[in-house]
């Protein structure tokens, strides 16, 4: 009788861990398995500068939540527009983001050496701290994400300091502040023109 129900207890576990969504890696493996491909495409001496640019902006197009980022990064404004502006705003800044990241990837992530350090997770939210190596100076850069579904994504990156995200919230506030939100859509769809 004993066996029976030890072995009716297992196989239940196992229906139940099978039903269980797979756990999303550690933000730290998260972001390594991101920075690892990085430098993989980067130091393939097969592929073309073009071929590069590619891939690592596909990398980019999946490891990004564009659509927080462009609600953040105009803070109070995006509630206020209409539905067609929100997706003509997102489409446009998740063109111009990725061009400029995949810019940065490719003139500052080749060879270089990556350390891990502090991991921390609040809830869904999640930092990990890494430092890049070069040979005359260390550069902290820090990645901030959020759970989606069972994975993390990214939603800002900090470079020595300084969040790329508060960065465009800066520009695009002092923009509609002085300007308007109409005349920062104009600058912004001639530079997501100039990348077409």
């Amino acid at each position: 009788m004993k066996a029976s129900i030890r072995t009716g207890l297992w196989t239940w576990a196992l229906v139940l861990l099978l039903a269980l969504p797979v756990l999303a890696a550690t933000p730290t493996a998260y972001v390594k398995g991101i920075l690892d491909a990085v430098m993989r495409i980067q130091n393939d001496p097969g592929a073309s500068v073009q071929t590069r640019k590619k891939a690592i902006r596909r990398i980019i197009q999946q490891n990004f939540d564009f659509d927080r980022m462009s609600r953040e990064s105009l803070g109070a404004t995006f509630s206020r527009l209409s539905p067609a502006q929100r997706r003509e705003f997102q489409k446009i800044f998740s063109a111009l983001f990725q061009d400029s990241y995949t810019r940065l990837v490719l003139n500052f992530l080749k060879q270089e050496t990556v350390e891990y350090h502090k991991e921390q997770v609040t809830g869904h939210l999640a930092r990990l701290d890494t430092t890049l190596l070069r040979k005359n100076e260390t550069i902290p850069v820090d990645y901030l994400m959020h759970r989606q579904g069972s994975d993390w994504i990214l939603y800002d990156v900090i470079v020595d300091g300084v969040s790329i995200l508060d960065n465009y919230k800066r520009q695009f506030a002092r923009v509609i502040r002085t300007k308007s939100f109409d005349y920062l859509m104009g600058k912004l769809r001639t530079q997501y023109r100039a990348i077409q």
